[in-house]
């Protein structure tokens, strides 16, 4: 099915099916006719990899590699960050928002929630440098070019496993077969950096800090208003991340640290460690480092 908000346009809603049935197809291995022959008189079947089949060739690719997860948190604009040009980066949602202070784009840019997913979706396509990699089921709002993959992400409201305090938190060693949510898109970024084989991986720009906004709203989608907007503010780099009328996710705080424990524990289990090396972070399950001395 399609799980689209009610805020997706009806008008774009055939394209968004047309999008997602070809990301679909594309997953997988997949035919098309091609077009051989000094005139392109000829015509011959053609195979090509499919999204998980190209995630599934990153496995390892840099093992044992540092990689940066930055997070899109108010400390990342009291960094220096040109120390990150040239290193491994796993981004996500809006912090394309800040390539250009930054001086270069991350390496990858991740979405996942649907909401976030449709709000960024006209600009998306025009994010040049990354690999862009955003879950399947968002790809009905996307405009695929050549740096888009899909992934597979079990949708949370089909998936009682992740409400379950028996079977909540999961996480993935394969990523080109299932990603596991989290409360975050930080914990999808990190089983991508598993999957990448890197180690050590330093989060920074996580602070794990929203203000009053999870003790005045339950975990749950909102509605951005004037009442609201200066909580909101408070959460990320830029002021203007979100605007009046987004919807948004207001995050379960413990549904988060839950994840990033497991996250831990299976870093640890392979012998590979997360580090915060962020300022002024209230994430407190990883060994905190200081930023600047990673690079001494």
């Amino acid at each position: 099915m399609i799980h689209w908000t009610d805020n997706f346009g009806k008008k774009e809603r055939l394209r968004g099916f047309i999008r997602l049935l070809n990301a679909r197809i594309r997953y997988n291995e997949y035919y098309s006719i091609g077009r051989y022959g000094r005139f392109g008189q000829k015509f011959r079947i053609e195979n090509h990899l499919g999204d998980q089949d190209q995630i599934a060739a990153m496995r390892n690719r840099y093992l044992g590699n540092r990689c940066f997860i930055l997070g899109n948190g108010p400390s990342l604009k009291k960094m220096n960050l040109d120390f990150l040009k040239d290193e491994i980066t796993i981004g996500s949602n809006g912090i394309y928002g800040f390539f250009k202070e930054m001086g270069f784009t991350t390496k990858f840019l991740l979405f996942e929630d649907v909401e976030q997913t449709e709000i960024r979706a006209p600009d998306i396509h025009k994010v040049k440098g990354p690999i862009k990699m955003a879950a399947l089921y968002n790809a009905y709002c996307i405009k695929r070019d050549s740096n888009t993959l899909f992934f597979n992400a079990p949708r949370s409201h089909n998936s009682g496993y992740y409400w379950d305090k028996d079977l909540y938190p999961q996480f993935s060693r394969d990523f080109s077969s299932v990603v596991h949510l989290g409360a975050t898109v930080t914990y999808i970024a990190l089983q991508l950096a598993y999957h990448l084989g890197c180690n050590p991986v330093y989060l920074i720009g996580v602070d794990h800090n929203y203000g009053k906004l999870p003790s005045i709203f339950p975990p749950g989608k909102i509605e951005i208003t004037k009442e609201n907007l200066h909580l909101v503010q408070q959460c990320h780099f830029d002021k203007n991340y979100y605007k009046i009328g987004d919807l948004i996710g207001v995050p379960w705080v413990k549904g988060q640290e839950l994840s990033y424990q497991l996250a831990k524990e299976e870093f640890i289990r392979v012998g590979r460690t997360i580090y915060n090396a962020g300022i002024n972070s209230k994430l407190n399950v990883y060994p905190y480092t200081e930023f600047n001395k990673i690079f001494l």
